[in-house]
């Protein structure tokens, strides 16, 4: 059973959805049948979860505390209802709750995980109920059997704020190599479609709107690039993308494009790939989905993003428009044998390190050692972030 807050679009949204779906299309005697529960409603990956003969549950609660005792009551009900092996709670409000209806459902935390998704975060840019539950976690981090993370700099940043678990596990994203590919026609067709010159210079960003996300640190950067007369244009998919407010001198050199469920068709029309948060990241999906399609990227040094890239692509310090800049402009005006070798690389990385097969065998490890179904699996992270 995974539990989730809700399943608009995430990353951590978009993991539970592909390895949910993964195991519902793949069954064997090793694979445990799959349960989602949003503790809200369907939102964007509910039909997605469906089509794939994932059973799901919408709880219907309320953003906030006051519907709280109301939800952790419904899904207790749904513990004792279906019985199952193993709990997995993604997101600080679903590990609190989970946590509280496993014991409540009398299933107990012997079979339960917490899956940290974050890095560092700044709470003073998220309500106070988001960090009246963090304390209350660190508090609770001994009850439940493993809390895994998906990044080295997400178990430290949990380790400061007072996390104490009888086990970590490393759970590194994998991407499916088939749908994140190179597609040579890309280009042409998003050009195409938003009506942009085939010959400027496409830097994209998939990032929803949100104060983690810091579009404002990448808008100056843009605006510095084109000051060089690099003719960029900026792409910009996410949730309420739309809605940022576009500094006008840049306006017509901006497509914000909302959210979309198309990504994977347009990633490969890009140049570069960029991700300008100052917080918040693990091991963010955009930087590996960018890879896998032969997209060289740039992150700032946030999360794991340095260890991702592997050399493929650029690292730049947090809140430093000059800096991005400047990797964009080094990658754009690389010649043609080198960017090739960095694309080609790029890819590999990916396809040797971070497959939607390895993550998976990983997952399936731990739930099958928590349901007594094998030995439980010593998941190490990365000795120095390497």
């Amino acid at each position: 059973m995974h539990i989730i807050n809700e399943l608009d679009a995430g990353g951590a949204e978009r993991v539970l959805t592909r390895i949910a779906c993964h195991n519902a299309q793949n069954p064997g005697p090793d694979i445990p049948r799959q349960i989602v529960v949003s503790l809200m409603d369907k939102g964007v990956y509910g039909p997605d979860l469906m089509a794939a003969g994932v059973e799901l549950h919408c709880l219907g609660m309320a953003s906030g505390m006051r519907d709280l005792p109301g939800a952790i009551i419904r899904l207790s009900r749904l513990m004792r209802r279906t019985q199952p092996d193993t709990i997995m709670s993604w997101l600080y409000h679903s590990d609190f709750i989970s946590t509280l209806a496993a014991i409540l459902s009398g299933r107990g935390t012997k079979r339960l995980v917490w899956n940290i998704r974050c890095a560092e975060m700044d709470l003073a840019q998220y309500g106070r109920s988001t960090r009246i539950v963090l304390g209350l976690l660190a508090k609770l981090s001994g009850r439940p059997a493993v809390i895994a993370a998906n990044s080295h700099a997400g178990q430290r940043h949990h380790i400061k704020c007072g996390y104490h678990p009888k086990r970590w596990a490393y759970l590194p994203n994998g991407f499916d190599t088939d749908e994140w590919h190179p597609d040579p026609g890309a280009r042409k067709r998003l050009c195409a479609e938003l009506g942009i010159e085939p010959a400027k210079h496409l830097i994209g960003m998939v990032a929803r709107k949100d104060p983690a996300k810091d579009h404002d640190t990448l808008f100056e950067a843009i605006r510095l690039l084109r000051a060089k007369t690099h003719d960029a244009h900026l792409i910009l998919i996410g949730h309420d993308t739309e809605s940022l407010a576009v500094p006008a001198e840049l306006a017509p050199h901006v497509s914000a494009l909302g959210l979309r469920r198309d990504v994977a068709k347009i990633v490969p029309a890009l140049d570069i790939a960029v991700l300008s948060s100052s917080f918040g990241e693990g091991f963010p999906n955009v930087i590996g989905e960018a890879m896998a399609c032969g997209v060289p990227a740039i992150g700032n040094d946030v999360g794991d993003v340095a260890e991702i890239l592997g050399g493929t692509g650029k690292t730049v310090p947090l809140r430093a428009p000059d800096k991005l800049a400047n990797a964009i402009e080094e990658l754009l005006t690389e010649d043609r044998d080198s960017r090739t070798c960095r694309k080609t690389a790029a890819r590999k990385r990916i396809i040797d390190h971070y497959s939607l097969t390895a993550m998976n065998d990983r997952y399936l490890a731990l739930w099958n050692g928590l349901a007594g179904n094998r030995a439980m699996p010593d998941f190490d992270f990365p000795k120095d972030g390497n």
